[in-house]
């Protein structure tokens, strides 16, 4: 295995120091309190090696992180830009530095991006201008998901999850339906395979929602962990399998048919935010200029966000688009038994559907 650039350049004594520095500290979230996922720790601490090791390679051998100053972190943004570095790619690894500033007390160290790079670099256009959803493809979620249910029961169960929830694949893979139904049958917390370990919780507004939740307990019983990953399969494995029945047995792919399964989450996004304004589509299937206003498309992200998992609402216009300048100023029993093959591939998602 190829040595990082850590291993390549860093004492190991200056190693070791990183480490007891960070640990304390890896397993808290950024914001909120509780813990964040394995792979978050993992990618913080590679960062904080390579970080230390870039330095030395600039000339500032510092031997603690408690040495880490604003003339660093100037030399090291400097130094990202010039190879050539994405700016989403810089705003993460800016926001990584504050968190170990944030740790260390070093309040101030870290300013604004704004203060690193050219405004033209800063600016990150996620506004998304083409419609990912399936129905954009012309592809119908239902009618996928029983051809699924032909294939392979919980294949087609987690895809199910994904549409009518907007669940991310890994979160699918990973639900645990019995103990996710919370809030008197209102909502449906998710918790396991999150982004960050945040935990979110789903409203549970149409029968649809319910009829789903109920077939995925059935299926989820018929194994030891009762998630919705095949028994006999760990999560990589599990992953594994869902991809290639996906891509090599329902024939979906970007580039077989211009879609993906986190397309399921942009369609649930999109119905969530047209179900907020009372019916008006979402800026990227043509919007409503003149019949929304700003505060009501304002709350309608909030929501979405909120269900999407994401702490801003500006990361819904990677879903459904943006108005841009616009609108700028001036418990329920769960008793439901599902069959897949009830679903008609012609119905539309109902109104009641709400957003990820």
């Amino acid at each position: 295995m190829a040595k990082s650039l850590a291993d390549q350049v860093l004492p190991k004594s200056v190693i070791d120091g990183v480490h007891r520095t960070i640990d304390p500290y890896l397993r808290l979230r950024a914001k909120g309190g509780g813990v964040c996922s394995a792979k978050m720790r993992t990618e913080r601490r590679q960062f904080m090696l390579m970080m230390v090791a870039e330095l030395w390679e600039l000339g500032y051998r510092i031997r603690k992180l408690e040495s880490l100053s604003a003339k660093h972190v100037e030399a090291l943004m400097a130094y990202w830009h010039e190879k050539g570095i994405v700016a989403g790619t810089l705003h993460t690894r800016l926001s990584m530095i504050k968190v170990l500033c944030d740790w260390l007390g070093k309040r101030n160290v870290v300013k604004d991006i704004t203060a690193y790079l050219p405004a033209e670099v800063v600016r990150r256009n996620t506004v998304a201008k083409v419609s990912k959803a399936w129905d954009a493809k012309d592809v119908n979620p239902l009618e996928i998901i029983q051809l699924a249910n032909q294939i392979d029961e919980r294949l087609s169960v987690m895809l199910a999850m994904q549409h009518f929830f907007g669940l991310r694949v890994k979160e699918s893979i990973e639900l645990r339906p019995a103990n996710a139904v919370v809030d008197g049958g209102k909502m449906l917390e998710i918790h396991e395979g999150t982004k960050g370990g945040r935990v979110r919780r789903v409203p549970i507004k149409s029968d649809q929602q319910r009829e789903v939740i109920a077939w995925a307990r059935q299926v989820a019983e018929a194994g030891n962990t009762k998630r919705l990953r095949w028994p006999d399969c760990t999560f990589t494995q599990a992953q594994g399998r869902f991809y290639h029945y996906v891509r090599n047995r329902l024939g979906i792919s970007g580039k077989s048919v211009g879609v993906t399964p986190h397309g399921l989450r942009h369609g649930y996004a999109q119905r969530g935010y047209e179900d907020e304004t009372g019916g008006l589509p979402s800026p990227i299937k043509g919007g409503a200029i003149g019949q929304i206003d700003r505060e009501t498309h304002r709350i309608a992200s909030i929501t979405v966000s909120r269900a999407l998992g994401h702490g801003r609402i500006d990361v819904t216009t990677g879903y459904y688009g943006s108005y841009g300048h616009a609108l700028r100023q001036a418990p329920v029993s769960m008793t439901y038994k599902f069959n897949p093959l009830s679903l008609s591939v012609t119905d539309k998602p109902s109104k009641d559907e709400k957003e990820d």
